[in-house]
C-alpha cells in the first residue's frame, strides 16, 4: 500500500488482528482480507483478542474471502463501525457465522449495522446454518411499508460438488436465500454454477465421494426441486417484496415450473437478462408456453434457460435414439426464435441447455448483423461446448449505469 495513489489493498491475514493502514493509503476505496490463517492455529484464533484499527473512511468495498471457519465474537461488528460508509460487500469461500450462537449474534449484527447503506451484496459459495440468511434477509430487504433498503445488486452463487452427496443439505434453506430479495433490486442473482476445469488432481472437484479421481468426471450442475421454489416466487411477486425495477434476474439455483416461471416474467415485463432452470416437460404445449412466456418481456437481451428434465422426459429421452433428438424435438427451433426476436427487439443471445453439460447436447442462437445464427449442438457435434461455464460471473456488468 506505498502508492499514494493506490485505490485499493489485498491484505493476508494470519490473524484477526488488522494493520495500521499508513497516511499515504488514506484515500483507499477497495479493501480486501483474505485469511491465510494456519489451519492447526484457526480454531484457537477464534477466541482470542483482535483488533480493527481505524480505516480510511474512503472505503466503500470491502471483501472477505476464504474464511473457512468464520470469525472471532465481536470481529465483524466492530468491521462494519469502522467502515460507515460501506457500499459494496463480497463474501467469498467462508462460514458465516461459526457454528456458536454467539458469533451467530455478531454476524447478524455486523447486516444490521450496514443495512442503511449497503448497495451490493455477493456471497459467493458462502454457508450458514439454518435460519442464519433469513434473519439477515429481513434486515436487508425491508419491505415499502418500513425503512426504505438500499440493496440494488444481489448475488449469490454457490459451485455445485459432485463428490459431495449432501451438498444441497449444506447450502443455506431454499426459503432462507429468498429472504434476501427486496423491493430495491435492479439484479437479483441467485445461480448454481458447475466447478471451474481444472488439471490438478489434488483438486477436489476432480475426486469422487471417496476421494478417487473420476475416471469420466460428470458434468453440469443439479438445482433445487420445484416444490422448494414457491417462497421465491412469492418474494418475486408479492405486493411488498418484489422488486420495483428488476433488469436482471438469474434464478438458475431453483427450478421453476411452467406457472411459475409465468407469474414471475408477469410481474417483471421489464428484464433486459434472464438466467431460469426450467421443469422440461416433453410437450408442446409446454415449449410454446415458455416462449409465450418470454415474448412478454420486449426489453429481453440475453436468455439463458436450464432444463431439468422431468421423469416423462427422462423415460421418453431413454426410448428415444439418439438420445439427443428427443430433446432437440422439443427445444424452440429457428423460427420459434425468430417469432420471439419480434416481440423481443433487443434480444441478442438465446441459450438452452441441460442442467449445464453438453452431454444431452445443447441450444444456441446469437443474433449477429440482424439475423439468427446458431441452433442446436448435438453431444457429438465437433465444436459442443460446456453451455454453463462462460457468462455468469458478471451479469450484473453493464446495468449499473
Amino acid at each position: 500500500m506505498a502508492d499514494k495513489l493506490a485505490q485499493a489493498a489485498q491484505i493476508p491475514l494470519q490473524s484477526f488482528t488488522l494493520p495500521t493502514v499508513p497516511p499515504e493509503a488514506a484515500a483507499l476505496q477497495a479493501l480486501t482480507l483474505t485469511c491465510d490463517i494456519k489451519p492447526d492455529e484457526y480454531a484457537a484464533l477464534l477466541t482470542q483478542p483482535f483488533t480493527v484499527p481505524v480505516l480510511p473512511q474512503s472505503i466503500t468495498s470491502l471483501t472477505l474471502e476464504l474464511f473457512s471457519l468464520g470469525y472471532p465474537d465481536g470481529f465483524l461488528p466492530a468491521l462494519s463501525t469502522a467502515l460507515p460508509n460501506l457500499k459494496d460487500l463480497t463474501l467469498y469461500s467462508q462460514v458465516i457465522p461459526a457454528t456458536s450462537p454467539e458469533a451467530s449474534d455478531s454476524s447478524a449484527q455486523f447486516f444490521e449495522n450496514i443495512r442503511s447503506h449497503i448497495q451490493e451484496l455477493h456471497l459467493l459459495d458462502v454457508f450458514a446454518p439454518r435460519g442464519f440468511f433469513h434473519r439477515a434477509g429481513k434486515l436487508l430487504s425491508t419491505s415499502q411499508s418500513s425503512e426504505k433498503p438500499e440493496l440494488r445488486f444481489l448475488e449469490i452463487n454457490y459451485t455445485y460438488r459432485h463428490e459431495d452427496p449432501e451438498f444441497f443439505q449444506l447450502i443455506p434453506h431454499a426459503e432462507d436465500l429468498a429472504q434476501l430479495i427486496g423491493p430495491s433490486l435492479v439484479t437479483c442473482a441467485i445461480n448454481i454454477s458447475p466447478p471451474i476445469e481444472t488439471d490438478d488432481p489434488q483438486d477436489p472437484s476432480n475426486l469422487d465421494a471417496e476421494g478417487n479421481e473420476y475416471k469420466k468426471k460428470p458434468q453440469g450442475v443439479d438445482a433445487l426441486p420445484h416444490v422448494l421454489s414457491e417462497i421465491l416466487v412469492d418474494k418475486l411477486v408479492g405486493e411488498d417484496t418484489s422488486p420495483k425495477g428488476l433488469l436482471l434476474l438469474n434464478t438458475t439455483l431453483y427450478t421453476l415450473r411452467l406457472d411459475q416461471l409465468v407469474k414471475v416474467l408477469e410481474r417483471h415485463d421489464g428484464l433486459m437478462v434472464l438466467n431460469a432452470t426450467i421443469y422440461l416437460e416433453p410437450t408442446e404445449e409446454h415449449r410454446s408456453g415458455i416462449l409465450s412466456a418470454l415474448g412478454g418481456c420486449p426489453s429481453l437481451e440475453q436468455v439463458e434457460l436450464v432444463g431439468n428434465p422431468s421423469l416423462d422426459l427422462y423415460h421418453v429421452m431413454a426410448a428415444a435414439n439418439p438420445q439427443a433428438s428427443a430433446l432437440e424435438s422439443i427445444l424452440p427451433s429457428l423460427d420459434d426464435i425468430k417469432t420471439l426476436g419480434g416481440k423481443c427487439p433487443k434480444l441478442e443471445s438465446f441459450k438452452f441447455n441441460v442442467l449445464r453439460t453438453n452431454r444431452l447436447g445443447y441450444a444456441e442462437w446469437v443474433k449477429e448483423g440482424g439475423e439468427w445464427k446458431g441452433g442446436f449442438v448435438g453431444p457429438g457435434d465437433p465444436d459442443e461446448q460446456h453451455a454453463g461455464q462462460k457468462g455468469n460471473e458478471k451479469e450484473k456488468d453493464g446495468l449499473k449505469a
